[in-house]
């Protein structure tokens, strides 16, 4: 869904972290889904169903989305980076075994069904199960890698940096 972050910056951005309710509120208005969640709307977008009317409409959507967190004074990148901080901080004072092994198991998960899809192990392309599964697998091992490795940000235009 790396196409979202490209035409939906703020939204894509948004989706899952702490101002996820936002950004799956203005998405939700524009393709009228109806009980919105933040995996509804993930599914909606990575559809790959979009009308050109629906992409305009949420990137205005996106525009509002943004000027309205710039007139409230909200910076999303600090409250992400606080949240990803508070996390770690935590992991320093417990020194809980969780974190890691639910890494390892989401690295092992995410890597074995990509062997076996690859090595035909695995002969089950039109099963949505898997392909949902990979998908979900793939955006958590994003963040794992995120949260042992820290998260990198690109400003969009005219951010500043």
């Amino acid at each position: 869904m790396s196409w979202i972050s490209k035409i939906l910056p703020t939204i894509g951005h948004l989706l899952g972290g702490p101002l996820g309710g936002a950004a799956v509120e203005a998405v939700a208005k524009v393709l009228k889904v109806d009980q919105p969640t933040t995996e509804k709307i993930q599914k909606a977008l990575a559809s790959g169903n979009l009308t050109a009317e629906q992409i305009a409409a949420l990137q205005a959507a996106d525009m509002q989305l943004k000027t309205r967190m710039a007139e409230l004074g909200i910076d999303a990148e600090k409250l992400a980076a606080a949240d990803r901080d508070s996390a770690r901080q935590m992991q320093i004072k417990t020194g809980s075994q969780v974190p890691a092994v639910l890494g390892l198991t989401i690295t092992i998960g995410f890597f074995g069904i990509l062997v076996s899809l690859m090595t035909g192990t695995l002969k089950l392309w039109d099963n949505a199960g898997l392909q949902m599964l990979l998908g979900s697998l793939g955006t958590s091992w994003g963040m794992v890698v995120s949260y042992y490795f820290g998260a990198s940000h690109i400003p969009q235009p005219g951010e500043k940096k």
